[in-house]
C-alpha cells in the first residue's frame, strides 16, 4: 500500500476512502428525494412543452433543495468528525500527514492525558460547527425551496 506510505498521497488516499464510504449513503437519501416528487408536475411540464433539460432545472433541483441542504449540513458535520479511518489505516502518519482535529484531541487526551485541554478543544470544534451549520442555515434560505 504505497499510497499511504507517502505525505502527499495518504491524505488523498482517506479522503476517498471516505467518499467511497459516504456515497452510498447520500445515494440513498437523493433516492427518497427524488421518489418524493410528484410524477404529476413532470407531466404537467411535459404538456406545457417543456423539455428535459427545463423540467430537470425548473423541477427537480429545486425540489430536491432540502435533501441537498441535509447532505450539506450532514457531510460538514462529518467531515470535521473524521477520526476512525485515519487512526486505523495511518495512525495519523507519515509524518503528521493524516492527522486531523479530532485526532489531535483525542491524542492529546488518551495518549498525553490532557484532559482539560482535550475538552476545551472539544468545546472549540463543536462552537465552529455550531457557527458553520448557522451559516449554512442562513444561507439556505435563498436556495431551499420546500414544496
Amino acid at each position: 500500500m504505497a499510497w499511504l506510505d507517502s505525505s502527499a498521497t495518504a491524505l488523498w488516499s482517506l479522503i476517498l476512502v471516505d467518499v467511497w464510504r459516504n456515497v452510498g449513503f447520500s445515494f440513498v437519501v437523493f433516492t427518497a428525494g427524488l421518489q418524493g416528487i410528484s410524477q404529476q408536475l413532470y407531466e404537467a411540464a411535459a404538456v406545457d412543452g417543456a423539455g428535459e433539460w427545463s423540467r430537470f432545472r425548473s423541477i427537480t433541483l429545486p425540489l430536491l433543495s432540502p435533501t441537498t441542504y441535509f447532505l450539506l449540513v450532514i457531510n460538514l458535520i462529518g467531515a470535521f468528525q473524521f477520526f476512525d479511518l485515519s487512526y486505523v489505516m495511518t495512525d495519523g502518519g507519515p509524518g503528521d500527514s493524516t492527522r486531523t482535529i479530532v485526532y489531535y484531541i483525542y491524542d492529546t487526551g488518551f495518549r498525553f492525558f490532557r484532559f482539560g485541554y482535550a475538552s476545551t478543544l472539544s468545546m472549540v470544534l463543536f462552537l465552529i460547527l455550531v457557527a458553520l451549520t448557522l451559516l449554512q442555515v442562513r444561507m439556505s434560505r435563498r436556495w431551499v425551496f420546500y414544496q
